[in-house]
């Protein structure tokens, strides 16, 4: 019975020095009309701690406007519950042409593991003032919300991206705003926009 006993803690000791947790965060990615420029990116070490990100303002002419941009990363490991948790923040931002404003865009994503069980989520993420094609959405918007932007293509909002096994990984991906940008002739996708991005996992 010792002997089992000293085996399970041995194994339990080796999942958490091997726990890892990741995490990033960006206000804003374009990859457009042969420009490819992102803002400034919060990336987190796989020990854990934190990493930040910010810029006064970023832009790019036809694609995106944004101000006050700040990514936030942190995670810990810990034998009782290790997590992540990443944040970007803008505002004023002008998406496509204007075809997407909004005064505050937040996007939050954390994960996380308890020693028996994990998991993750978007929870706190939103918009301040979202106005699509000229209309203010005066709702909560729902993870993987899609919308047309004529002329333009379309864009995702709130698009949440659950990532790991779900039994000894978690992660969560959002991207508040995701632009994909077509040909109105051929649809065929010719870039992308992403504002408000944040990423976090946890794995044992």
């Amino acid at each position: 019975m010792t002997t089992k006993i000293l085996l399970a803690l041995t194994l339990l000791a080796g999942a958490v020095q091997a726990q890892t947790v990741t995490g990033k965060a960006f206000g804003t990615y374009v990859n457009a009309l042969g420009v490819t420029s992102q803002s400034p990116v919060a990336t987190l070490p796989s020990s854990g701690g934190m990493a930040t990100g910010q810029a006064d303002a970023f832009g790019v002419a036809g694609a995106v406007d944004a101000s006050w941009l700040n990514a936030v990363t942190t995670g810990a490991v810990d034998n009782k519950k290790s997590g992540a948790q990443s944040t970007s923040e803008l505002e004023q931002v002008s998406a496509a042409g204007g075809a997407i404003t909004a005064d505050v865009v937040t996007a939050v994503a954390t994960a996380y593991f308890g020693q028996f069980t994990g998991g993750s989520d978007g929870e706190g993420s939103g918009f301040t003032n979202l106005i699509v094609n000229g209309e203010a959405i005066t709702t909560e918007v729902a993870p993987n919300t899609r919308v047309d932007l004529p002329g333009v293509g379309y864009a995702v909002l709130n698009e949440q991206i659950p990532t790991g096994d779900g039994l000894t990984s978690w992660g969560m991906t959002v991207n508040m705003i995701h632009v994909v940008l077509q040909d109105a002739l051929l649809g065929l996708t010719t870039g992308e926009i992403i504002i408000g991005s944040a990423s976090s996992s946890v794995a044992r």
